[in-house]
């Protein structure tokens, strides 16, 4: 379809911002000079003990500068936001059909959302910005739970896309929807020591999966194309 491999915002870009992302945040995660939300003291980055978002601090718990971490976590999210919400923007002229387009415009446009509140999780560093970074991580996974459900039905409706990109985007809807009760609902890491390690991981795994739900779909969109 020539729609779609005209657009780089449908393959391309998407999986071009996901390996800046994965490169550029190992990078992050060396650079992180220690201090977790519970201990001030420890050093380097732990992945059972440290937020995503502590990269992304001005300072590190201790007090320290966070300078090197903090650009590469925060430039990262922000280019990703800016690309998954032009996927979502460009994504939908593809399904077309009559049962398809309702769902496919009302998954964009929460699709969109996700990926403007992706970005202000990067505009927000949580040592400055703490009330705005909480909002914008919040509904981040609320808008693109939205998004993957509607999706989920839209590629399964599709005729032309096999129904396990479908599957695939709907395990990430319920993840999503895991995660989210996990965060709220779950213990909190000052009342429960193991809580910080169950939502530190819990956060790492759903953005692992958010990263293989757009490649997914990438992967569903370039079988489309051929």
């Amino acid at each position: 379809m020539k729609k779609i491999a005209d657009n780089p915002w449908l393959i391309e870009l998407p999986r071009l911002v996901l390996g800046i992302f994965v490169i550029l945040n190992i990078i992050a995660m060396l650079s992180y000079p220690g201090g977790t939300f519970l201990d001030d003291t420890t050093i380097g980055y732990s992945f059972t003990r440290n937020f995503l978002s502590d990269l992304g601090r001005t300072l590190s718990y201790p007090g320290g500068v966070n300078f090197l971490s903090s650009q590469l976590f925060n430039m990262t999210l922000i280019l990703s936001g800016v690309v998954f919400a032009n996927f979502y923007l460009h994504v939908r002229k593809v399904f077309t059909a009559d049962n398809q387009r309702t769902l496919a415009l009302i998954g964009s446009f929460f699709g969109v959302l996700g990926g403007f509140s992706l970005a202000g999780v990067g505009l927000t560093p949580a040592d400055l910005y703490l009330d705005l970074h909480m909002i914008c991580a919040t509904w981040l996974f609320r808008f693109f739970f939205v998004a993957s459900l509607c999706y989920s039905i839209v590629i399964y409706r599709h005729s032309q896309i096999e129904n396990k990109y479908a599957m695939g985007y709907l395990v990430f809807t319920f993840s999503i929807l895991l995660y989210i009760i996990i965060s709220e609902l779950g213990p909190s890491p000052k009342e429960v020591p193991w809580a910080l390690t169950l939502q530190v991981v819990s956060q790492k795994m759903i953005l692992l999966i958010l990263m293989g739900a757009i490649y997914i779909q990438t992967m569903g969109l370039k079988k489309l194309q051929s």
